[in-house]
C-alpha cells in the first residue's frame, strides 16, 4: 500500500479535479489500476471537511463553474443530483454562496474516497525525497516515510502572508487579522474597533478585499462612519462578460481590459464580479461614503494603516509549502517564487526547470496566464489543469 504510481499531497478542492478529470477524459480506471494514493493532514474526514470554503460571502464565479468538470453520466454524477448539485445547476449562471460551493465539495470528496477506497488522514508531509531511481518519497513531521510513488502532486493550499504586510508596513500583531478568518466569522475585533469609534483598513483590492469590506458594511450598518473602511490596492480591475460590454461601460477608461482568449470574458481571473464590483462602483461614484480606496504606497495609503486599529490582510496567499530534496539529500530550490509551475503544471525549480514527476495543482500552485495572472478558480483545477497532470502522470507509466 505503500507504493503507487502517484501520491496527492492535500486532499481540498482542487485536488478533487484529478479523479474528476480522469474520469471525464475516460482515464480513471488506468489511474486506479497503476495506484494512486491521497494524503491530507486533517485528523478525519469530518476536519476537513470544515475547511472546504467555510466562508459567509459569495463565490466570485457563478453556480456552473463549480460543477463543469463532474462528467454527467460518469462515475461522480451523483453528486449532481444531490441538494447542492442542483442549487449549482439551478443558479449556473449566477453568483452563488461559497458555502453551498463546499457543501457540494464534501458531497464530491465523499463520492471519490468511495471510489479510492479512502485518503489517508493524519498525514502530515513536511518534505518529499527523490531516490536513486527518480521516484519519490513523502516524509512526515516525525520522520517516518509514507508513500513512494513516481509522480507527486503538491496541492497543500495556500497561507495569509500576513507576516509580509506586517514587516512591510510595520503593523503590530494584535492589529492584524487574515481576511479568511474574518469571513469565517471572527468579527469581535472588528466590532471593538468600530464601536470606539476607530478605523478598519484592508490590505487588497481583489474580489476577497472588496468581498471583506462588503460584509463588514452589511454586519456593522451604520456604526460605521464616514470612511471608516479603508482599502489599500495596487490596482482596480473589474470583470466583464465581453470586450464590447467593457467598452460600453468605460470606453475611454485607462483600465488594462484582458481578455481571455478560451471565454471571451475580460479580465476574467481578477476582475471584481456582483456585489464587490458594485461596491467599488458605488465608491467610485461617491455613492458609498463609508469606504474609501486608497493606492498602494500613496501617503493616504500610509496614513489609514498607521491610524487603523484594525488591519485586515486580503493581499493573497503563498504556498502551503513542503520540501523538496535530491537524492543526495540537498534542498531543491525552486525557481522565481515558491509554488510557481509551468504550462504544464509541473513545478519549476532552480533555472526555472521541471522539477521531474512533481506538479502543482490548485491555490498555492495555480498556472499563470499570458499576462502572469494566475489563474484561481475551480473550473481550471478540474479543468484543464488536472487533465494535464494526469495525462503526465500516466506518460510515465512504461508502456
Amino acid at each position: 500500500m505503500n507504493r503507487a504510481l502517484c501520491q496527492v499531497i492535500g486532499c481540498g478542492p482542487a485536488a478533487l479535479g484529478l479523479p474528476v478529470a480522469a474520469d471525464r477524459t475516460g482515464e480513471l480506471s488506468r489511474l486506479l489500476g497503476e495506484g494512486v494514493r491521497f494524503l491530507d493532514r486533517s485528523p478525519d474526514p469530518m476536519a476537513l471537511s470544515r475547511l472546504r470554503f467555510p466562508f459567509l460571502i459569495d463565490a466570485n464565479s457563478v453556480g456552473g463553474d463549480f460543477i463543469a468538470g463532474v462528467r454527467r453520466d460518469g462515475v461522480f454524477a451523483r453528486t449532481l443530483a444531490g441538494r447542492a448539485g442542483r442549487a449549482l445547476r439551478k443558479h449556473h449562471d449566477r453568483q452563488v454562496p461559497l458555502s453551498l460551493v463546499g457543501e457540494f465539495m464534501n458531497d464530491l470528496s465523499r463520492a471519490v474516497e468511495e471510489v479510492l477506497g479512502g485518503f489517508r488522514y493524519g498525514a502530515d508531509v513536511r518534505s518529499v525525497h527523490r531516490n536513486t531511481d527518480g521516484s519519490w518519497t513523502s516524509v512526515d513531521r516525525f520522520g517516518s516515510e509514507l508513500v513512494t510513488s513516481e509522480s507527486v502532486v503538491l496541492a497543500t493550499g495556500g497561507l495569509e502572508d500576513t507576516g509580509r504586510i506586517a514587516n512591510l508596513y510595520g503593523i503590530a500583531g494584535s492589529r492584524l487579522l487574515g481576511s479568511a478568518e474574518l469571513l469565517s466569522g471572527r468579527f469581535h475585533e472588528a466590532a471593538e474597533v468600530l464601536r470606539k469609534g476607530g478605523r478598519i483598513s484592508i490590505v487588497g483590492g481583489s474580489h476577497s478585499g472588496f468581498a471583506t469590506a462588503e460584509l463588514l458594511l452589511r454586519l456593522f450598518g451604520r456604526s460605521v462612519p464616514p470612511g471608516g473602511i479603508a482599502l489599500i490596492h495596487r490596482g482596480i480591475a473589474l470583470s466583464y462578460e465581453s470586450l464590447t460590454e467593457a467598452q460600453s461601460v468605460i470606453p475611454d477608461a485607462a483600465q488594462r481590459l484582458e481578455v481571455c482568449q478560451e471565454s471571451g470574458m475580460v479580465n476574467r481571473f481578477h476582475g471584481l464580479r456582483a456585489g464587490p464590483r458594485e461596491l467599488c462602483l458605488r465608491t467610485l461614484q461617491g455613492r458609498e461614503q463609508r469606504l474609501a480606496l486608497y493606492e498602494t504606497g500613496s501617503a493616504a495609503a500610509r496614513r489609514a494603516l498607521s491610524e487603523a486599529g484594525l488591519v485586515v490582510h486580503s493581499a493573497g496567499y503563498r504556498p502551503r509549502e513542503v520540501h523538496l530534496y535530491d537524492e543526495r539529500g540537498e534542498r531543491i530550490p525552486l525557481g522565481g517564487a515558491a509554488g510557481a509551475v509551468d504550462d504544464r503544471c509541473r513545478l519549476v525549480g532552480g533555472e526555472l526547470r521541471a522539477v521531474p514527476g512533481v506538479f502543482g495543482l490548485g491555490l498555492g500552485y495555480a498556472r499563470s496566464d499570458v499576462w502572469g495572472r494566475r489563474r484561481v478558480g475551480i473550473n481550471a483545477f478540474h479543468g484543464e489543469d488536472a487533465e494535464r497532470i494526469v495525462s503526465e502522470v500516466l506518460a510515465r507509466v512504461a508502456v
